[in-house]
């Protein structure tokens, strides 16, 4: 074919755009591949941080709602069971601490103080609540040497952290991630985790207990209302964690 007046045919045969070989597509396509498995995690480990210290903030503010009410009931925090589904309930007093309007059940929400996201991503569900505050040393049973000295029972009648007498330098948790305990009689709706842990337990800690945060770790505010995050396991629980609260 002969060029248009006034062009060189070399021109055309320049702008020839050669395509990719087969080989230098599958190159490319496997660089590609290579960089995304790279990416994807650490994105993903970078989302989980962010999920993590909003869950930091909401136990924070949960820990301070419950010392809020200690101070206005005589050192006493919130019922730690009994009633679930009205206050003086822990969550529920979190819940109408934070500004929630409504009464009971109505009070819980799926973008509240009481969910934490890393619990809403793990699930899948739309979790209202994924805390569990620390029932050590009211579960009183009478067939048991380690709870039979216990004042009351979370579940039979309230009962009552004295967090005016609860040692501040102690490292245990007063609220803590929680997840969803098997289904029992009574048990709470699937969207709402284990609301109490008794840390003598062994079923609780291995049932209840969440771990949902990188390297499977639980995120807990302690009595003294720091924040931490730690990986808490029957094998590595403190000593200090299985003692009675008062």
């Amino acid at each position: 074919m002969r060029a248009p007046f006034g062009c060189d045919s070399r021109y055309f045969n320049v702008m020839r755009v050669r395509g990719f070989t087969l080989v230098e597509t599958l190159v490319v396509i496997a660089v590609m591949a290579l960089l995304i498995g790279v990416l994807v995690p650490t994105l993903g480990a970078a989302r989980e941080t962010g999920r993590s210290a909003v869950c930091m903030s909401n136990l924070r503010q949960a820990g301070v709602l419950c010392r809020v009410y200690a101070d206005e009931q005589r050192g006493y925090s919130p019922a730690i069971g009994v009633p679930y589904g009205a206050t003086p309930n822990w969550a529920l007093v979190v819940l109408e601490g934070a500004g929630r309007a409504g009464a009971g059940a109505e009070l819980y929400g799926e973008a509240t103080v009481l969910v934490c996201p890393s619990t809403r991503a793990a699930s899948g569900v739309a979790m209202t609540r994924s805390y569990a505050i620390n029932a050590t040393g009211h579960a009183r049973d009478t067939t048991d040497p380690l709870r039979s000295a216990d004042p009351d029972h979370y579940d039979l009648e309230q009962a009552h952290i004295r967090l005016d007498l609860a040692d501040s330098a102690r490292s245990g948790p007063l609220l803590i991630d929680s997840r969803v305990a098997p289904p029992v009689a009574g048990s709470p709706p699937a969207t709402r985790t284990a609301s109490m842990i008794d840390f003598r337990q062994p079923a609780h800690v291995d049932e209840r207990l969440g771990r949902v945060h990188l390297r499977r770790r639980s995120n807990f505010v302690s009595l003294d209302g720091s924040a931490h995050s730690g990986d808490v396991n029957p094998e590595s629980l403190l000593a200090s964690w299985k003692l009675p609260l008062p």
